[in-house]
């Protein structure tokens, strides 16, 4: 689901609203805790943006692109995940989009000191994220054990939360029941599938990835520890 918070229109400059609160709460409500609906519809809608929710992605829960060619900001979040993890994500995509905002106010201040971009997780987006969840944490959006691991995160938030993985076994907690592990589970040498449709043997670690040999090809991936995936027994 797509949700386009404006257009551009020839020759205006100032972004036209395509939506009401209303529309963007229903596009929302699914898929975060109810306690923070109005928050995050507030949020959306002081800095419009496109928003689409999608299908799951192995690769990454959520991502985003700064505005270009004329085109507004887009931010996606993966559907399949959990109200808390959804949350999340969607937070730190926003913080990168306020951070990509601020920067450019910072560039129309007249300075004799040239402003270097922020590094896409650097001071500027932790910063950020933390302020943009302090909301949910006063609160209490996140259930009694939960909030205390995201607290402790916050303190050096990582680009994502899987790859924090106390966060990620405790969000995991709140996942439907399924057959699948974290690929960091399995133990060395296990075959294992992502999505039933190709089948992997798991390596060693390299830095923050596992290296997985694909059994058809004989391509290696490196696999993020967090992956969930469906052991298979041979």
């Amino acid at each position: 689901m797509q949700l386009s918070l404006f257009q551009s229109k020839p020759h205006i400059a100032t972004p036209v609203p395509l939506f009401s609160r209303e529309k963007i709460r229903s596009v929302l409500i699914p898929h975060l805790p109810e306690a923070a609906v109005n928050n995050v519809v507030a949020l959306i809608l002081g800095n419009p943006l496109s928003l689409k929710v999608v299908r799951q992605r192995t690769s990454k829960s959520g991502d985003f692109r700064a505005p270009h060619t004329g085109n507004p900001g887009r931010i996606t979040v993966n559907g399949n995940l959990n109200q808390y993890a959804f949350l999340i994500t969607l937070i730190q995509e926003l913080a990168h989009h306020h951070v990509f905002l601020d920067h450019e106010q910072a560039l129309k201040k007249f300075t004799l000191r040239r402003k270097s971009r922020p590094l896409p997780h650097g001071k500027e987006w932790k910063s950020k994220f933390r302020l943009l969840m302090q909301p949910y944490l006063i609160m209490a959006v996140f259930p009694p054990d939960l909030q205390p691991v995201l607290i402790q995160y916050l303190e050096n938030p990582k680009a994502s939360s899987s790859v924090d993985h106390k966060l990620s076994k405790a969000l995991k907690l709140y996942d439907p029941p399924d057959l699948t592990l974290r690929l960091e589970e399995l133990p060395f040498d296990a075959i294992f599938t992502l999505h039933g449709k190709r089948f992997f043997r798991k390596k060693e670690k390299v830095r923050t990835r596992y290296r997985c040999i694909c059994m058809k090809t004989n391509r290696i991936y490196l696999v993020s520890p967090g992956a969930p995936v469906v052991p298979v027994n041979v």
